[in-house]
């Protein structure tokens, strides 16, 4: 690797941090001003929307949890299952790949 070649990455890598250098103080400058944005709109939305459209303020408690079907829809019953029985002997172990 030759002198310039040495030089011109050097050169390229401080102009790249340079360059994020400068992003991040953008962007950090900007937080605030993303944060007065946020405030009027959560506002806008807490007081005069979901008045307008009687939504209530909190969730309701047990209307639907994650896991649950809904109550709404319950589930069909499943048609057209077999069940069968498993044999141990026929059960692979997993961590060798051997038949027990």
């Amino acid at each position: 690797m030759s002198f310039t070649t040495i030089v011109l990455l050097v050169l390229a890598a401080v102009v790249a941090l340079a360059l994020l250098s400068v992003f991040f103080k953008a962007l950090i400058a900007l937080l605030p001003v993303g944060l007065v944005v946020i405030l009027p709109l959560w506002l806008y939305y807490r007081f005069y929307w979901r008045k307008k459209y009687k939504l209530p303020s909190w969730p309701e408690p047990d209307r639907f949890k994650p896991g649950q079907a809904d109550p709404e829809r319950p589930r069909k019953q499943a048609q057209d299952v077999t069940v069968r029985d498993v044999d141990d002997s026929e059960v692979h172990d997993d961590e060798h790949g051997k038949t027990n």
